[in-house]
């Protein structure tokens, strides 16, 4: 009898094994996420002008969305590269002219690339590249961070 009783338990465990990993297949894995990250960049001094925004993250990619502003006269660039470890995947700019003050908001990265980007390169130059400051990098990871280049 006890041989009789353990077959019967042997093969409901087998079956609710089966069960249970069936369900875990038919179940789509809940995406991941991680927290945003924020900056505020300026090239020699905020006197001058500079960057503040934000970055959210995505699966491959991260959009980006903040203001730039010039006020020495002499135009403002912001420089974003994207990463996956030490290879550039994509960058962009984005400019304003003297004296103004200019919003941006666009998506970065390779929607095909599988894992996406993982650190997100910023910085603003102010009348070309002798203006800059130094570069900040926004990770995706379980932090959120506010860069500056203070």
């Amino acid at each position: 009898m006890t041989s009789t009783r353990r077959a019967p338990r042997a093969g409901a465990a087998a079956a609710g094994i089966a069960i249970t990993a069936a369900a875990m297949a038919a179940t789509p894995a809940a995406a991941a996420t991680w927290p945003n990250d924020s900056f505020d960049l300026c090239p020699t001094t905020c006197a001058v002008g500079g960057t503040l925004g934000g970055v959210a993250w995505g699966n491959r990619t991260a959009t980006v969305q903040g203001t730039m502003t010039d006020i020495e006269g002499s135009g403002t660039t912001v420089y974003f590269e994207a990463y996956a470890g030490s290879v550039k995947i994509d960058s962009t700019t984005r400019s304003t002219p003297a004296d103004k003050t200019e919003p941006f908001h666009f998506t970065i990265g390779d929607p095909d690339r599988v894992g996406g980007f993982d650190r997100l390169k910023i910085q603003v130059c102010q009348g070309g590249p002798s203006w800059c400051s130094r570069p900040v990098n926004a990770d995706r990871d379980g932090v959120a961070e506010a860069l500056s280049s203070l």
